[in-house]
């Protein structure tokens, strides 16, 4: 048998397990009998749903969990089910039975919403609903989306904003005795609450929606896409959750909702993709559970959100309030001829250089914002331009060339949603000259006739350091400045001015040799004999230079290069023979070049003949013993001379010649 029902019935998808939420409503009851499995998507699951809500009034909702469930949302316990859901809990798996209670609507006459307004015809009756989220018109005017049975079938077309502090969730009171009106809101555009037309709707059918749109017609309110969670009750846009996207709701997640009632509660969303009958109406939603109070009337229209996501509306809730339907935000915007929610859009940053930094003049300014969105940025003095956003969420562009102090704003934006704007300076100066001779790091063997390199061409380059002077640089981009740097070790700077400005230092550090002495009256590789052999060293060299002579690494002398630039050293020694090599190393400004060449000293050969040493041509030969030649009488002589052993010994030759 079927009963007309006037009371908020919804037919759906969506459940958590109730442990896992640790929700207080009872306990769910779920089919244990091995019987058939419930379908929970296509045409089966729909079908299923209609039967079951417009068969048995003691099903208020049906939803499909996240576990492939079916989940029955009851005003009975599962064991005071009559009928055909008694019949069809029985016999079917993987049904689960959740006692909710009657839903109702949470906005009848008198409704009030997230930001809290009145709805009204301007009669004696009015609807107290709550604001769920800020919006755009198809042409970009301001409006504000909520729940459509707020608004009477139509019928209540103007709404007022209500003072916070009169509302319950303000600590007003709780019957809305202290509700006061603070400023005219808009005038109704849009309301659907049903099917088309304000129709009782089909499960089944998503375009059975609770929705209205207001179009804002006081210019001086300003809508935030953001979502109060009501502890600022004196302005409720100082404690917000902003809105970034609008998308679907995630079951065993969980989810909240702002209302002028029952303020910011939450709970877990555990059915999705469903349909429920709100006071005999149809809407396509999602339902969440808590383990207190999530709703009460006048919480209708109130915004559902999941993190930073709209994804509902608040359309009705059972006795306790612990049980909440929500409208499917983005099923109800499909009917409202092209509305959207409006965005909150972070400022871009900038990161490169920091706001106040220095760039390089056509360098590169860089930042983030928001993937997919707009940056416009906006020189003082100068036209806008645009700058899309990547996927990589990242923005840049190329700073001005003139040097100078660059004042722009950065604004992000996306459809008709923007960010706030952000005020940005960075000082422009020029890149650093090049000095390219001489090279940083770099020996020269010459003395440095000019400092040269490249810059920015009409910039003025100034030395400093161990050179001074001045260049323009030319239109090729080059530059070059006379200098006298001889030996010595040398830093020189080189800073380029344009506009007034100064760019940074380049630096180069080098060192400039003296030229290499030179060694007189000695060839690489000569010989000489000892007597012959050099006694000292000569050559030319850097006037006032240190000379140091040296002999196989062992130094033989110092002294200075003379002014004519003659230099001369005497060995404190005769070389004895052997091989030699000669280093002789100037030092000029604590820079030294050094010249080298290898040299030997030869000893006399002694004589060929005997270890007299006396050349044969000079030798009379000696007779030998028992010739016939006489000795001659001066040999003798001298032989006598010897006396004793030598006479002795010419005795006994003469007695061996006898």
């Amino acid at each position: 048998m079927t009963r007309h029902r006037t009371r908020l019935r919804a037919v759906g998808i969506a459940a958590v397990a109730l442990t896992a939420a640790g929700l207080m409503i009872p306990a769910a009851a779920v089919a244990d009998t091995g019987g058939a499995t419930a379908p929970t998507s296509g045409p089966a699951y729909e079908a299923t749903a209609k039967r079951l809500m417009t068969d048995d009034p003691q099903v208020e909702a049906v939803a499909k969990d996240g576990s492939g469930h079916l989940v029955l949302y009851t005003s009975v316990d599962r064991d005071g089910l009559e009928g055909s859901a008694k019949a069809f809990v029985e016999r079917t798996s993987n049904i689960i039975v959740k006692n909710v209670g009657e839903i109702s609507a949470t906005a009848a006459d008198d409704v009030v919403g997230g930001a809290g307004y009145l709805a009204s015809d301007n009669g004696p009756t009015a609807s107290l609903c709550s604001v769920g989220y800020a919006a755009w018109s198809p042409t970009g005017t301001p409006a504000v989306i909520s729940a459509g049975h707020c608004t009477k079938d139509g019928q209540y077309a103007t709404s007022y904003l209500t003072t916070p502090t009169g509302d319950p969730a303000g600590g007003g009171d709780p019957n809305n005795g202290t509700v006061r009106v603070s400023a005219p809101l808009g005038t109704l555009a849009f309301s659907q609450y049903g099917g088309a037309g304000n129709s009782s709707g089909n499960d089944g059918d998503p375009s059975s929606v609770d929705i209205s749109v207001i179009d804002v017609t006081d210019p001086a309110l300003h809508l935030r896409p953001a979502i109060t969670d009501w502890t600022t009750p004196n302005d409720l846009s100082l404690s917000t959750t902003p809105v970034r996207a609008v998308g679907s709701a995630r079951v065993n997640v969980a989810a909240s909702k702002s209302g002028r009632t029952t303020g910011n509660t939450s709970g877990v969303v555990t059915s999705v993709e469903g349909w429920a009958q709100v006071s005999g109406r149809w809407v396509y939603g999602f339902a969440v559970e808590a383990s207190g109070r999530i709703g009460k009337e006048g919480d209708s229209g109130g915004a559902v959100y999941q993190g930073t996501t709209a994804v509902g509306l608040t359309s009705g809730t059972n006795a306790s309030g612990t049980f909440l339907w929500g409208a499917d935000l983005q099923a109800g915007l499909a009917r409202t001829g092209g509305y959207t929610v409006a965005l909150a859009i972070d400022a871009p940053v900038m990161t490169k250089p920091a706001d106040g930094g220095t760039v390089t003049a056509g360098g590169t300014i860089s930042g983030t914002a928001a993937a997919g969105t707009t940056v416009t940025v906006t020189p003082v003095g100068a036209p806008p331009f645009s700058l899309p956003v990547g996927a990589g969420g990242t923005w840049s562009f190329t700073a001005p060339d003139a040097p100078g102090v660059f004042r722009f704003s950065l604004r992000a934006s996306k459809g008709f949603d923007t960010s706030t704007t952000v005020d940005t300076t960075v000082n422009v100066v020029d890149a650093a000259p090049v000095i390219v001779s001489p090279a940083d790091g770099s020996r020269v063997d010459q003395p440095v006739s000019s400092i040269a390199g490249t810059g920015h061409s009409g910039a003025v380059v100034t030395l400093g350091g161990d050179a001074s002077g001045t260049a323009t640089v030319a239109a090729d981009g080059t530059w070059s400045i006379p200098s006298a740097l001889g030996a010595g070790r040398y830093s020189i700077t080189a800073v380029q001015t344009r506009s007034g400005a100064s760019s940074p230092a380049a630096t180069s550090t080098f060192t400039v040799s003296p030229p290499v002495p030179t060694i007189s009256g000695i060839t690489d590789g000569a010989s000489f004999p000892v007597a012959t052999a050099p006694s000292g060293f000569a050559g030319t060299g850097v006037a006032g230079a240190v000379l140091d002579a040296s002999l196989n690494g062992t130094s033989v002398g110092t002294t200075t290069v003379a002014a004519d630039g003659s230099w001369s050293l005497v060995l404190a020694t005769p070389l004895a023979a052997g091989t030699y090599r000669l280093v002789v190393t100037q030092t000029v400004n604590g820079v030294s070049s050094a010249a080298s060449l290898g040299f030997s000293a030869v000893a006399a050969t002694a004589p060929a003949g005997g270890p007299t040493g006396i050349p044969a041509s000079t030798r009379t030969a000696l007779a030998l013993t028992g010739a016939s030649d006489p000795v001659p009488v001066a040999s003798l002589a001298a032989l006598l001379l010897l006396g004793g052993a030598g006479s002795i010994a010419l005795r006994r030759a003469r007695r061996r010649q006898v």
